[in-house]
């Protein structure tokens, strides 16, 4: 009781000070207004200044009726709302005006003794049986006949603006004259156009990272990282036309993702059941993210969205090619685009013989691509498509012409010589430049290995995490260890050709590791050609370490050290070592085992990675030890360095 007291008290104040003001007949407005249905509330009056500035009168409803007046020499535009919910757009001019409304029926207003407002009306409201399109069309073109007129710029805002691009925008009030150009409308309009502006063709598209069904997070340009096209999409489950839409992006994305492109669909949902629903029923196989505040998103004010479906198309680069494109004229766009999409590789390697030049590319998830071409004078060239990053291996017709490098759908360059194969360069490939920064710093840090191990721990979703370990740490790091950075891979990282191998690597070993594990038998020769046999060897040996090595492998002849050390300390306690060579060279084999003091049973085929012990064990990589019992039964794999001795001591102490 008391509160709708002071309630009634502060309107009645309100309206005493209002009706205070005295206004020179034909200087001001006043505006009486009726309310049936409806007798208490407020209204709201928002006046739109041609100087930019707005004022937002409010009064209060009492018995139904409710008054606004003001001085005004001016005709402007302004928006009347009755208890927070209706509004009406009005012309102020100074005149009285009267205003009826039936709460129950607001398309019932009556507005009389406005001129302008009168004309508004007559202007902009839909004709019998017009649609939404034709109004906006007449609306359209009603403008480009009137140019000079106040409305022109309301119109746009009111009707038009929310579906133009910077273009359309740009190009209509350019045609524009006074007084149209001094409105208020006219300035906003030129500030939003400043805005888009910044969505322009040509123009860089702004960063974001949002959450994916998942709840995992999604950054613009990492997810662009590797495409060559990605469309930017903005949709919503309870929206009819996204929907209907959807089936023309899943074709579009079947046809041209092996060609670069993708999606990456925004939603303006806000029930994420519903959202997460849609994605699954939808098959929208890509990348779909959000933040469940519709309209208010961070994301859909950054890009301008005022109704949906609403697209913008970028390019590897990030800069917008296209805006609001759909069906058949996306397609268009996507085969003009992707026509001349792809890698090309040329070479030029000074002093090599005619013949033939092999490219394998290694793509994503394990597939492996092969092509060969002639090279005449040394010059040679390859044209294709990769869907990612990918590792390209050539081979030069001539001894150690083998090198590879990080390939995208870029032009590279390679050159060089014959007489300097170890010094090839790349160059147009911005990922390769990446990664080999990545191993010159660690190659220049004190301590390498850490550096990359550091690398990989703080990049575990980069392209180039997967091949660090491959051909950098996993010959030192035990199962263990290796099995917990593989699983710490993600996003890009599980892309990559390395991937597969190394998923493949660790799913063996989780196998192999399983209780009852046995050997598979094999027999070699050794250093005098003596016949040895793995099963032969173990028998009346408490432990037996079988180590895959090589003479020309760095990372096993670092082992050395640690395998001598082992041998000696405990060898008389039972334990032996048979090591297993990948070498191809006899005598470098045998120096290898006298410089390092590798005075246990030595054997090998001398087929390197054509042995039959390839196969058998799987081996991608090198080195590789296995530790077995006098039952043949494996107990434990890759035992390096330090975690060598640590793991017999604890065997020979039980």
């Amino acid at each position: 009781m008391i509160r709708k007291l002071i309630s009634l008290v502060l309107a009645i104040l309100f309206v005493v000070s209002s009706f205070s003001q005295t206004i020179p007949f034909g200087q001001g407005y006043i505006i009486n207004g009726e309310l049936k249905q409806e007798k208490e509330g407020f209204v709201t009056l928002r006046s739109y200044f041609r100087d930019g500035n707005e004022r937002v009168d409010t009064t209060y409803i009492e018995n139904g009726k409710f008054t606004f007046r003001s001085p005004l020499k001016e005709v402007i535009p302004a928006l009347l709302t009755i208890n927070g919910k209706r509004d009406f757009r009005i012309y102020l001019e100074p005149t009285t005006y009267t205003i009826t409304l039936n709460a129950e029926k607001a398309s019932t207003i009556v507005i009389k003794g406005s001129e302008w407002t009168d004309s508004w009306q007559k202007v902009t409201t839909p004709l019998k049986n017009e649609d939404f399109d034709v109004h906006l069309r007449r609306l359209d073109n009603w403008i480009l006949n009137n140019p000079n007129h106040i409305f022109c710029a309301d119109i746009i805002s009111s009707y038009l603006a929310y579906n133009w691009d910077y273009q359309e925008l740009y190009r209509t009030l350019n045609t524009l004259g006074k007084p149209a150009t001094q409105t208020y409308h006219f300035l906003k309009l030129r500030e939003a156009e400043k805005r888009l502006s910044t969505l322009a063709i040509g123009q860089r598209a702004p960063d974001f990272t949002l959450q994916d069904v998942n709840g995992k997070s999604i950054n613009l340009y990492r997810y662009l990282n590797g495409k060559k096209f990605l469309l930017i999409d903005f949709w919503a489950s309870w929206n009819k036309t996204c929907r209907e839409e959807n089936p023309n992006l899943v074709a579009l994305y079947q046809k041209f993702s092996s060609k670069g492109f993708s999606i990456l669909s925004i939603s303006l949902d806000k029930d994420e059941t519903l959202w997460k629903d849609a994605v699954k029923q939808d098959n929208l196989t890509w990348a779909n993210v959000s933040d469940l505040k519709m309209w208010e998103g961070e994301v859909a004010k950054k890009y301008f969205v005022k109704s949906i479906p609403n697209n913008v198309l970028i390019n590897d680069k990030g800069i917008i090619v296209a805006r609001d494109l759909k069906g058949e004229e996306l397609s268009k766009k996507l085969e003009e685009l992707t026509e001349t999409y792809g890698y090309y590789i040329k070479g030029n390697v000074a002093s090599i013989p005619d013949g033939q030049v092999k490219l394998s590319v290694l793509q994503e998830g394990g597939k492996k691509q092969t092509y060969t071409t002639k090279i005449r004078n040394g010059q040679f060239e390859f044209k294709g498509v990769v869907n990612f990053v990918s590792v390209a291996q050539i081979e030069l017709p001539t001894r150690n012409g083998d090198f590879s490098f990080f390939m995208e759908n870029n032009d590279i360059f390679i050159t060089g010589s014959k007489d300097n194969l170890d010094n090839i360069s790349i160059k147009g490939s911005p990922q390769n430049d990446y990664y080999t920064k990545v191993v010159n710093d660690c190659n220049r840090s004190k301590n390498p290995l850490q550096c990359l191990m550091d690398n990989v721990s703080s990049n575990p979703n980069t392209f180039y995490a997967p091949l660090l370990i491959s051909n950098y740490l996993a010959p030192y790091l035990s199962d263990k260890d290796l099995t917990e950075l593989f699983f710490t891979l993600n996003n890009d990282a599980k892309r990559m050709y390395q991937y597969k191998l190394l998923q493949d690597y660790i799913n063996d070993l989780q196998q192999k590791n399983q209780l009852g594990e046995k050997i598979i038998d094999f027999t070699l020769p050794n250093t005098n050609e003596i016949d040895i046999k793995l099963s032969d060897f173990i028998k009346g040996k408490r432990f037996v370490l079988v180590d895959f090595w090589a003479s020309w492998c760095v990372p096993c002849r670092n082992e050395s050290k640690y395998l001598v050390q082992a041998f000696n300390k405990f060898n008389s306690q039972g334990f032996d070592i048979l090591g297993v060579s990948l070498d191809k060279d006899k005598n470098r084999w045998v120096k290898a085992i006298n410089d390092d003091g590798l005075v246990w049973e030595n054997v090998s085929d001398l087929l390197q990675w054509s042995s039959i012990v390839v196969k058998l064990y799987k081996l991608e990589s090198i080195p590789q030890n296995i530790l077995v019992d006098s039952q043949g039964n494996i107990i434990a794999r890759n035992l390096r360095g330090e975690n060598l001795i640590q793991t017999l001591s604890e065997i020979f102490a039980q």
